[in-house]
Formats: C-alpha cells, structure tokens, sequence
C-alpha cells in the first residue's frame, strides 16, 4: 500500500491540485551543486489532476488494485492503461523519497533477513504520535504555522 512521505509538507491550492514542498537535497551533490549555485532550502511540486487524486490516496489505506479501480471509474480509463501508468508513477514519487510502500505486518513476519535485504525493505516503527488533524496533534504541535498542511 503506497504511503506519502510523512515528512514532507503539503497541501491544496486554489485549483484544487496538491502542492508539495520537497526540501533541497542534502547528499554530496546536493552540498556540491548549492556551492555553485544558490538553491533554496525547499521548492513547491505542484501535482496535476490526476496526479493529485492519487497523491491524496497514498495514505496507507488503498492497496494498488484499489487505486486502479478508483482511477479508471473516476476517469473512466482502460485499466491496463492506468496499470502501467499508475506503476511508473509510483516508482517516480518513489525514487524522489515522496512514497514508500507499506508492507502488512503478518508479510513482514514471513520474511527473512536476507530476503528483506534482497527486496531493499526496511521495518519502521510506528510512531504512537496522534494522528494529523487531531485535536490531540494540534495541541502537541511544537510549532503551528496555520497553514493548510495535510
């Protein structure tokens, strides 16, 4: 089940699309390229339509299967036509540290150690954190900007 990255911020402008601010990247070449150039901290990637009904579905709910049948009856596409589609996507929000992937627990516990490395998987823990939107979240929020962040 694709989740968005809970790190970064975003949110929804005027047209209804999704904005999201990814930070500059802080590798070698990100130090390298901000020497000679100067790059801000952070820079906003404004999704398109249908870039941003799946974005606002990467929340951990929807399996893959379930965001093809939703596109297709939203949009009323050939369902290889958003397979194919739907599956580059993903792998671009993924290689941009935008998603991941769930894994369901009970997979996870099928799996050894030298397959889950094989497969690049990583157990992270879940935050006991309350979740965004909360009252509770709102009330422990170190810092409120008042911004319409999802």
């Amino acid at each position: 089940m694709p989740v968005r990255n809970p790190s970064l911020d975003w949110e929804t402008n005027e047209e209804g699309n999704v904005v999201v601010t990814l930070p500059r990247r802080r590798d070698w070449k990100g130090r390298l390229l901000t020497f000679f150039f100067p790059i801000p901290e952070a820079r906003p990637v404004v999704l398109d339509e249908v870039g941003s009904f799946v974005w606002q579905r990467c929340d951990g709910s929807y399996t893959m299967a379930e965001l093809i049948r939703c596109l297709c009856e939203e949009y009323n596409l050939n369902r290889k036509e958003v397979q194919v589609s739907l599956i580059e996507y993903m792998k671009m929000l993924g290689r941009r540290g935008m998603i991941a992937i769930a894994v369901p627990e009970e997979i996870m516990a099928e799996l050894d150690k030298a397959t889950k490395r094989t497969l690049g998987v990583q157990e992270i823990p879940v935050s006991s954190a309350p979740p965004p939107g909360s009252d509770e979240a709102e009330d422990s929020s170190p810092q409120s900007d008042g911004g319409d962040n999802h």
